[in-house]
């Protein structure tokens, strides 16, 4: 079960996160986020040595925004959160980057539509994932689960990750989901004392149910 917690900021949280079984963290360059990275903050991370996988997080950001902090932050994942088209996940794809894109799930959504994204992925195997979360006007945050039963109806060949609103009573639900290409979960705010602001116990005791 793969492992992703997202919207870290602070250095010393950064630190101990990384001493948890994790995968990967992100770190969240919109600023309309709550959890957003300023410029500040980007250059005390810049200073930290990071052995997860790092995600940056972005929604309709400009190929070069994402190019001068690949380096700085020691990306190993692109996260597109926007309404990106698959030509410009290309171009971060040909740069031997990985990709999150991310598609918001409600009760109409129609995982067919998914199919210009799913022939990306046939050309880039292994780089492409897909992120399903909860439907938000503002691209994601909202701390809310969407129907886990909508996963039944997506028939793609691109393994996912889940988001949306995971708190630590969802270790079980999350054990039974049985989907073939089901990789693991995002989590965020369910697991913070404040935004941007991890309680490390908590993920800590997460993770050892959901690793049983």
């Amino acid at each position: 079960m793969m492992i992703k917690v997202c919207g870290m900021r602070e250095s010393d949280n950064i630190n101990a996160l990384q001493e948890l079984d994790i995968d990967f963290m992100g770190i969240i360059r919109y600023p309309k986020s709550k959890r957003f990275v300023d410029d500040k903050q980007k250059l005390a991370i810049e200073q930290l040595t990071m052995n997860k996988g790092t995600v940056g997080v972005y929604v309709n950001a400009t190929f070069q925004e994402i190019l001068q902090d690949i380096i700085p932050l020691q990306l190993d994942v692109v996260q597109l959160h926007g309404d990106e088209e698959p030509a410009f996940a290309k171009a971060i794809l040909e740069l031997d980057f990985k990709v999150f894109k991310v598609f918001q799930i409600k009760e109409d959504f129609d995982f067919d539509s998914l199919k210009e994204w799913e022939q990306l992925a046939e050309k880039f195997p292994g780089k492409l994932f897909f992120l399903f979360d909860t439907a938000t006007k503002n691209y994601g945050g909202s701390g809310k689960k969407f129907n886990w039963q909508l996963l039944d109806s997506y028939k793609g060949q691109v393994p996912f990750l889940l988001s949306g609103g995971i708190s630590s009573e969802d270790a079980a639900a999350i054990k039974s989901i049985k989907h073939e290409l089901f990789l693991g979960v995002d989590l965020n705010s369910q697991f913070e004392d404040t935004p941007g602001l991890k309680n490390i116990e908590m993920i800590k005791g997460f993770i050892e149910k959901l690793r049983k």
